[in-house]
């Protein structure tokens, strides 16, 4: 990892992980990438989120949607009252 990191680095490049969706394949995947500074995936900060959608229309040039995520605090609240949830579900005495 700390080579395919300083191999990006070195060409200018950034590594993230993002998640592919082939809906004719039908399938998805989740892959470590590289990316150019220039591009919208390597330009996120903190906890953004981004979204590319690559279709017919927007082949040559994908629709970008981005924005803040919802951050450490709050991912964390939320699976813990998921947890809570469903532990009650599953008869846990309250």
């Amino acid at each position: 990892m700390a080579g395919r990191l300083k191999e990006a680095e070195a060409g200018g490049e950034v590594l993230r992980y993002v998640g592919v969706v082939d809906l004719a394949g039908k399938k998805g995947s989740v892959e470590l990438r590289r990316y150019p500074a220039s591009h919208p995936f390597a330009q996120l900060q903190g906890s953004d989120n981004i979204i590319a959608f690559t279709t017919q229309r927007y082949e040559r040039q994908p629709l970008i949607v981005r924005g803040p995520g919802a951050g450490a605090d709050v991912t964390a609240g939320g699976i813990f009252s998921d947890l809570l949830r469903l532990a009650a579900y599953l008869g846990a005495p309250s």
